[in-house]
């Protein structure tokens, strides 16, 4: 049976899980993901668009999965799958419940207007990935996540002259985002220039970001999400800017003031910067597989299209002119 989350589930999620995977975001690397505590936010919150969390209980073996919903729009990540108690032979395998999860996460995404689900298992899992494929996620990049092992073996001083990023940088961004950012990817993350707000919530999560160069013409931007756990780094830079690469991470670094991990978020397609963050101190800690499902369909339907087609014509009443003497 599945069902959403119930206060008798609590315990089994406190202990440890016979098998888990955790899909890492930015917000998930910067502070820890606790499955109990998530789920009883879900009880008190409800399961709804910020989060989700729904249960598999059959015969003494469970299963749960567990989804974030983004700021403000209309997405949700799911960060993480388990099953608890003991294998026996007679019940579903993991990965079966986890599909029979995912068909019903789907299914509570349209009731409530979420028009794209994410997902970024683990390179490595096979099988994970083609219980997403069979749910109709469709994979639209890789990423890199690098962690900060040691000291900046180039021993370098310079840093790149970023400043805050302010609200009339938004547009510049969306621009540069644009710019560098395969046309793919950009129809799967569906972005606009008001993503790019830093709305800070209440949360232990803080949101930072700087830019380089003038307001209209932005050479890279720099984006650190900090929390409990870790720092996490994003970057955008321009094509012909990308040797400044290193000199824009160094300025990010000098802003830490906490000897918390830092880690770095790359896609396939920045490839040409992993070179230069390893010889900064950067090594691999994990490759991900971005994937995503939208829930809608989108149509497109010409606004001239009832004008032209054939009916029949508007009558309008002719005004008559009373006569002398009429009523």
């Amino acid at each position: 049976m599945i069902r959403s989350v119930a206060p008798a589930d609590l315990w089994s999620l406190r202990r440890k899980p016979r098998h888990h995977v955790l899909l890492f975001t930015e917000h998930l690397l910067a502070q820890s993901h606790r499955p109990a505590w998530f789920a009883l936010r879900c009880m008190l919150q409800g399961n709804g668009r910020d989060m989700s969390t729904v249960t598999y209980q059959e015969r003494g073996g469970n299963a749960v999965l567990q989804a974030s919903g983004r700021s403000g729009r209309p997405e949700q990540d799911i960060v993480y799958l388990a099953t608890n108690g003991p294998r026996m032979a007679r019940l579903p395998s993991d990965y079966e419940l986890w599909y029979r999860l995912l068909e019903r996460i789907c299914v509570h995404a349209g009731y409530h207007q979420i028009q794209r689900l994410y997902a970024a298992p683990p390179a490595h899992f096979g099988e994970l990935r083609e219980i997403f494929r069979q749910i109709g996620f469709q994979a639209y990049a890789h990423a890199t996540i690098l962690q900060l092992s040691g000291p900046d073996w180039n021993q370098g001083t310079s840093l790149a002259p970023m400043r805050v990023q302010s609200r009339r940088d938004h547009w510049a961004i969306h621009k540069l985002y644009g710019a560098t950012t395969p046309p793919p990817v950009q129809q799967a993350e569906v972005r606009n220039a008001r993503n790019w707000a830093l709305t800070q919530r209440w949360s232990s999560v803080r949101v930072r970001a700087w830019v380089l160069g003038p307001d209209d013409d932005l050479a890279a931007y720099l984006r650190m999400v900090s929390g409990p756990g870790a720092h996490v780094f994003s970057l955008l830079i321009r094509p012909d800017a990308r040797d400044l690469a290193v000199d824009v991470l160094r300025f990010g670094l000098a802003q830490l003031i906490d000897n918390r991990p830092v880690y770095l978020l790359l896609r396939e397609y920045q490839g040409e910067l992993l070179a230069p963050v390893e010889g900064l101190g950067f090594e691999v800690f994990d490759e991900q597989t971005l994937l995503v499902k939208h829930t809608v369909i989108p149509v497109r339907r010409p606004l001239l299209v009832p004008s032209l087609e054939p009916g029949l014509e508007v009558q309008m009443p002719v005004p008559r002119i009373a006569a002398p003497r009429e009523d």
